[in-house]
Protein backbone atom coordinates (compact mmCIF):
# COMPACT_ATOMS: atom_id res chain seq x y z
CA UNK A 1 0.00 0.00 0.00
CA UNK A 2 1.10 3.35 -0.98
CA UNK A 3 1.19 5.83 1.92
CA UNK A 4 -0.94 9.08 1.91
CA UNK A 5 1.80 11.17 2.25
CA UNK A 6 2.97 9.42 -1.11
CA UNK A 7 0.00 9.96 -2.68
CA UNK A 8 -0.53 13.31 -2.07
CA UNK A 9 3.08 14.08 -3.60
CA UNK A 10 2.15 12.83 -6.62
CA UNK A 11 -1.22 14.61 -6.59
CA UNK A 12 0.32 17.73 -5.74
CA UNK A 13 2.78 16.86 -8.96
CA UNK A 14 0.06 16.48 -11.39
CA UNK A 15 -1.92 19.25 -10.22
CA UNK A 16 0.81 21.69 -11.11
CA UNK A 17 0.75 19.90 -14.47
CA UNK A 18 -2.74 20.95 -15.02
CA UNK A 19 -2.57 24.22 -14.04
CA UNK A 20 0.96 24.72 -15.78
CA UNK A 21 -1.64 23.68 -18.67
CA UNK A 22 -4.13 26.63 -18.23
CA UNK A 23 -6.36 25.14 -15.98
CA UNK A 24 -8.41 26.86 -12.73
CA UNK A 25 -8.10 24.40 -9.90
CA UNK A 26 -11.49 23.81 -8.11
CA UNK A 27 -11.99 22.34 -4.64
CA UNK A 28 -15.20 20.70 -4.53
CA UNK A 29 -17.21 19.99 -1.30
CA UNK A 30 -16.70 16.64 -0.03
CA UNK A 31 -20.45 16.13 1.12
CA UNK A 32 -22.66 16.41 -1.50
CA UNK A 33 -26.75 16.53 -2.02
CA UNK A 34 -27.35 13.32 -3.34
CA UNK A 35 -30.36 14.48 -5.66
CA UNK A 36 -28.26 15.39 -8.13
CA UNK A 37 -25.77 12.18 -8.03
CA UNK A 38 -28.66 10.11 -8.10
CA UNK A 39 -30.03 11.62 -11.05
CA UNK A 40 -26.80 11.41 -13.69
CA UNK A 41 -25.97 7.78 -12.12
CA UNK A 42 -29.16 6.21 -10.87
CA UNK A 43 -30.14 4.37 -7.74
CA UNK A 44 -27.39 2.19 -8.39
CA UNK A 45 -24.81 4.65 -7.14
CA UNK A 46 -26.29 4.29 -3.73
CA UNK A 47 -25.27 1.21 -2.84
CA UNK A 48 -21.54 2.38 -3.46
CA UNK A 49 -21.77 5.67 -1.80
CA UNK A 50 -22.00 6.45 1.47
CA UNK A 51 -24.86 8.10 2.19
CA UNK A 52 -26.38 10.52 5.45
CA UNK A 53 -29.17 12.37 5.86
CA UNK A 54 -28.92 15.72 7.52
CA UNK A 55 -32.27 17.29 9.03
CA UNK A 56 -31.88 20.41 7.31
CA UNK A 57 -30.35 19.73 3.84
CA UNK A 58 -31.58 16.17 3.63
CA UNK A 59 -30.10 13.24 1.63
CA UNK A 60 -26.19 13.59 1.13
CA UNK A 61 -23.47 11.57 0.09
CA UNK A 62 -19.53 11.34 0.46
CA UNK A 63 -18.24 12.28 -2.98
CA UNK A 64 -17.92 9.64 -5.24
CA UNK A 65 -15.81 11.41 -8.13
CA UNK A 66 -15.55 14.40 -9.31
CA UNK A 67 -17.55 14.62 -12.34
CA UNK A 68 -20.91 15.85 -10.88
CA UNK A 69 -19.34 19.33 -8.76
CA UNK A 70 -17.00 19.97 -11.26
CA UNK A 71 -20.08 19.92 -14.23
CA UNK A 72 -22.36 21.64 -11.88
CA UNK A 73 -19.57 24.22 -11.62
CA UNK A 74 -18.75 25.03 -15.32
CA UNK A 75 -22.83 25.27 -15.43
CA UNK A 76 -23.04 28.01 -12.89
CA UNK A 77 -19.91 29.93 -13.69
CA UNK A 78 -17.83 28.58 -16.88
CA UNK A 79 -18.12 29.73 -20.47
CA UNK A 80 -16.50 27.47 -23.42
CA UNK A 81 -13.74 27.21 -23.59
CA UNK A 82 -12.76 26.12 -19.73
CA UNK A 83 -10.11 24.17 -17.70
CA UNK A 84 -10.32 23.14 -14.45
CA UNK A 85 -8.27 21.02 -12.38
CA UNK A 86 -9.12 18.94 -9.14
CA UNK A 87 -7.14 17.05 -6.58
CA UNK A 88 -8.95 15.57 -3.31
CA UNK A 89 -10.43 12.83 -1.85
CA UNK A 90 -12.84 10.75 -3.37
CA UNK A 91 -15.07 7.65 -1.38
CA UNK A 92 -16.21 4.51 -2.43
CA UNK A 93 -17.98 1.51 -0.57
CA UNK A 94 -16.66 -2.00 -1.87
CA UNK A 95 -19.35 -4.43 -3.13
CA UNK A 96 -18.07 -7.39 -1.08
CA UNK A 97 -20.61 -9.97 -3.33
CA UNK A 98 -21.07 -13.27 -2.01
CA UNK A 99 -17.93 -13.74 -0.06
CA UNK A 100 -15.60 -11.22 1.28
CA UNK A 101 -12.31 -10.61 -0.99
CA UNK A 102 -9.21 -12.11 0.14
CA UNK A 103 -7.89 -8.32 -0.48
CA UNK A 104 -10.02 -5.82 0.17
CA UNK A 105 -9.81 -2.44 -1.70
CA UNK A 106 -9.21 1.04 -0.26
CA UNK A 107 -12.67 3.25 0.40
CA UNK A 108 -10.95 6.50 0.46
CA UNK A 109 -8.92 7.49 -3.27
CA UNK A 110 -6.95 10.44 -3.99
CA UNK A 111 -8.52 11.29 -7.38
CA UNK A 112 -6.81 14.59 -9.22
CA UNK A 113 -8.04 15.20 -12.55
CA UNK A 114 -7.82 17.80 -15.55
CA UNK A 115 -11.39 18.82 -17.45
CA UNK A 116 -11.07 20.81 -20.37
CA UNK A 117 -14.76 22.08 -21.77
CA UNK A 118 -14.37 22.74 -25.44
CA UNK A 119 -16.03 22.06 -28.73
CA UNK A 120 -12.68 22.00 -30.53
CA UNK A 121 -11.85 18.28 -32.11
CA UNK A 122 -7.84 18.94 -30.84
CA UNK A 123 -8.91 19.77 -27.36
CA UNK A 124 -9.48 15.66 -27.04
CA UNK A 125 -5.57 15.22 -29.17
CA UNK A 126 -4.56 18.21 -26.43
CA UNK A 127 -5.86 16.23 -22.61
CA UNK A 128 -4.61 13.00 -23.85
CA UNK A 129 -1.07 14.60 -24.66
CA UNK A 130 -0.68 15.90 -21.80
CA UNK A 131 -1.70 12.40 -19.76
CA UNK A 132 0.58 10.58 -21.95
CA UNK A 133 3.61 12.91 -21.28
CA UNK A 134 2.74 12.81 -17.12
CA UNK A 135 2.43 8.86 -17.00
CA UNK A 136 4.85 7.75 -19.18
CA UNK A 137 7.29 8.65 -16.76
CA UNK A 138 5.82 6.21 -14.35
CA UNK A 139 5.64 3.28 -16.52
CA UNK A 140 1.64 3.96 -16.79
CA UNK A 141 0.01 4.09 -20.07
CA UNK A 142 -3.80 5.76 -21.04
CA UNK A 143 -6.43 4.21 -22.26
CA UNK A 144 -9.29 5.35 -23.63
CA UNK A 145 -12.83 3.32 -24.49
CA UNK A 146 -14.82 5.79 -26.25
CA UNK A 147 -14.33 5.51 -29.68
CA UNK A 148 -15.26 8.93 -30.54
CA UNK A 149 -11.98 10.31 -28.07
CA UNK A 150 -9.80 8.24 -30.34
CA UNK A 151 -11.62 9.72 -33.46
CA UNK A 152 -10.75 13.17 -32.19
CA UNK A 153 -7.69 12.72 -30.91
CA UNK A 154 -6.46 11.20 -34.27
CA UNK A 155 -7.81 14.23 -36.17
CA UNK A 156 -6.23 16.65 -33.46
CA UNK A 157 -3.54 15.58 -34.50
CA UNK A 158 -0.45 17.77 -36.10
CA UNK A 159 -0.05 15.73 -38.98
CA UNK A 160 -0.23 16.09 -42.91
CA UNK A 161 -4.03 15.45 -43.72
CA UNK A 162 -2.91 12.38 -46.20
CA UNK A 163 -1.78 10.72 -42.79
CA UNK A 164 -4.57 11.80 -40.43
CA UNK A 165 -6.71 10.35 -42.90
CA UNK A 166 -4.37 7.38 -43.37
CA UNK A 167 -5.13 6.47 -39.38
CA UNK A 168 -8.62 7.34 -39.53
CA UNK A 169 -9.15 4.58 -42.11
CA UNK A 170 -6.91 2.23 -39.95
CA UNK A 171 -8.25 2.75 -36.43
CA UNK A 172 -10.47 -0.35 -36.77
CA UNK A 173 -7.54 -2.40 -37.29
CA UNK A 174 -5.32 -1.97 -33.83
CA UNK A 175 -1.62 -3.44 -35.07
CA UNK A 176 -1.40 -1.34 -38.29
CA UNK A 177 -2.89 1.49 -36.60
CA UNK A 178 0.31 1.65 -33.62
CA UNK A 179 2.58 0.85 -36.12
CA UNK A 180 1.18 4.00 -38.38
CA UNK A 181 1.06 6.06 -35.79
CA UNK A 182 4.36 5.01 -34.29
CA UNK A 183 6.07 6.02 -38.17
CA UNK A 184 4.00 9.14 -38.53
Amino acid sequence: MIPKRAKQAVGQRLLEAFRAAGAEEIAPDILLPAGSLLDLYGEDIRARAYVTADPIRGEMMLRPDFTVPVVEAHMTNGAEPARYCYLGEVFRKQDMGDQRPATLRDNEYLQAGFELFSRDPAADAEVFALFHRLLAPHRLRAEIGDMGLVLDAVRGLPLPEARREALLHHVWRPGRFRRMLARF
